[in-house]
């Protein structure tokens, strides 16, 4: 049975609800910590794709995109990537993986580590600072987002789960 247009409300906002307290726990629950900052909006984008489909997925990648450009990420080159992180995570889990835990797993850690080699490789090419010392910083910030995935998942699954799926295979 197709999804009503309440349905569709409902999902969105769920999702979107996921997203904005995903924001917050990122950068003003874990930002002050002395830890590196996890980049959680572009698993939750991949979250979004693993879990409703590609279409979805570049929607929801996109809007993390904007909620991450707007804390001052990168601007318009975010949005475009948070995008198509989820577009790729929603045919990835169409065609080649699961559409499970361990696919998001998988395509959370493929999206975090091109995030991170493109940021290093950014600042390595602009000589802002030497590889040791961008590695230093990249990969605690990887590890820090492979193990927050998880939860990262759940919010996504939650609204998956509660308010019907989308994208129908």
């Amino acid at each position: 049975m197709p999804m009503t247009r309440r349905d569709i409300i409902l999902k969105w906002t769920a999702y979107l609800t996921a997203l904005a307290l995903t924001a917050v726990v990122n950068y003003y629950v874990l930002g002050p910590l002395p830890i590196s900052l996890p980049l959680l909006l572009p698993v939750l984008a991949v979250a979004g794709g693993t879990l409703e489909g590609a279409p979805f997925g570049a929607v929801y990648g996109a809007a993390c995109g904007v909620v991450m450009s707007s804390l001052g990420h990168l601007g318009p080159g975010c949005i475009a990537a948070l995008s198509a992180f989820g577009w790729a995570a929603g045919l990835t889990t169409q065609y080649v993986l699961r559409r499970d835990v361990w696919g998001h797993l998988i395509c959370s850690a493929a999206a975090a580590a091109v995030w991170e080699l493109w940021t290093v490789a950014v600042r390595l090419l602009s000589r802002l600072a030497p590889l040791e010392v961008l590695a230093r910083t990249a990969v605690p910030e990887l590890l820090w987002t492979l193990a927050l995935a998880l939860p990262v998942y759940w919010a996504g699954r939650f609204c998956c789960i509660h308010y019907g799926r989308i994208y129908h295979e």
